[in-house]
């Protein structure tokens, strides 16, 4: 444990610790688009910016809170004083200006009393990226896909799929859009297709086995299967079905829920077997129960990165 100062008042925190988190975990208030909990710090928004010096007197180094780890006994952090508001003010002006219709920037002026009046607006109102990397970050590394990149310099700077068209790695799990902070990635089911904008994603739905309803991609869902098979996620039903075949398959024995809670994590020495013939029956036709249905339900969690979990969609399958 080491010894930080924010704002004049001492803490202890564990060592590795980024000044982001130590501050927000002592209830200090610290602005940003860019960070994310469950992903590696980015620092690309430039709005957690505070003020880093060895010695309370000394004048600090204006730097970015999220990217800087707490190595060493003794720092004294400020989180507002006249320097780091006015970087804060001067890198929202920059994103305003690139993106002036997105709203959570508009409300960030209006709380730092940042006139956007004279500021020279070059980029499109109807855009909102500003280019945070939330979204192609999330896809990376709690996915661990690269269906979306940064593409360009400058100006032209933006994130897209390969090429501008439908990226062969998009499983629609939609998290770009679940961790995106200015709501510029659109997602839409229509016609029995979830779209995906703007990465031009278009993927079929595939429907539960019980009630009809579309549920989830089937990319998603052969994804999914993969991850319980590598992860070795206990599942609560060990033989999974195929419509049309059960005479060919031998029926499991049935077992009440006092059977199973009584058997509590104890593990079927054919659990490995079971979770390939999972994921052979999804891509062979395998029957798919959406979360409504209740029955014989998979969670899967994906992205076991510092700060917390990032968790696809359930769903279930038999």
């Amino acid at each position: 444990m080491l010894t930080i100062t924010i704002n004049g008042f001492d803490y202890r925190v564990p060592a590795g610790t980024t000044i982001l988190e130590a501050a927000r975990s002592n209830g200090f208030y610290i602005p940003t688009l860019c960070y994310h909990e469950a992903l590696e710090p980015f620092g690309s928004c430039r709005l957690c910016l505070v003020e880093v010096s060895s010695s309370f007197e000394e004048g600090g180094t204006v730097t970015s809170s999220c990217t800087y780890p707490i190595e060493e006994e003794g720092l004294f952090v400020q989180t507002e004083t006249p320097a780091v508001l006015q970087a804060r003010k001067v890198n929202l002006g920059l994103l305003l200006a690139r993106r002036p219709g997105v709203e959570c920037l508009q409300e960030l002026a209006h709380s730092w009393w940042v006139d956007i009046s004279g500021l020279p607006l070059l980029g499109d109102f109807n855009e909102a990226c500003i280019l945070c990397g939330r979204c192609v970050r999330v896809c990376r590394e709690a996915i661990g896909k690269n269906a979306i990149s940064f593409a360009f310099r400058g100006v032209e700077r933006k994130v897209s799929a390969p090429f501008d068209q439908l990226p062969d790695d998009c499983i629609g799990c939609t998290a770009c859009a679940h961790v995106c902070p200015t709501g510029a990635v659109k997602v839409a089911e229509e016609n029995n297709y979830r779209l995906i904008e703007p990465w031009h994603s278009e993927l079929e739905l595939i429907a539960c086995a019980d009630c009809g309803v579309k549920v989830t991609p089937q990319e998603q869902a052969l994804y999914l299967a993969g991850k319980l098979q590598q992860e070795e996620i206990p599942l609560e039903i060990m033989r999974p079905g195929l419509e049309g075949n059960e005479d060919k398959r031998e029926k499991p024995a049935e077992r009440s829920r006092s059977d199973l809670t009584e058997e509590g994590e104890e593990k079927s020495e054919n659990q490995g077997e079971a979770e390939k013939e999972h994921r052979e029956n999804l891509e062979t036709g395998g029957r798919l129960l959406c979360p409504r249905c209740r029955r014989r339900r998979v969670t899967a969690k994906v992205g076991d990165l510092p700060g917390g979990k990032f968790s696809l969609s359930r769903i279930s399958y038999y």
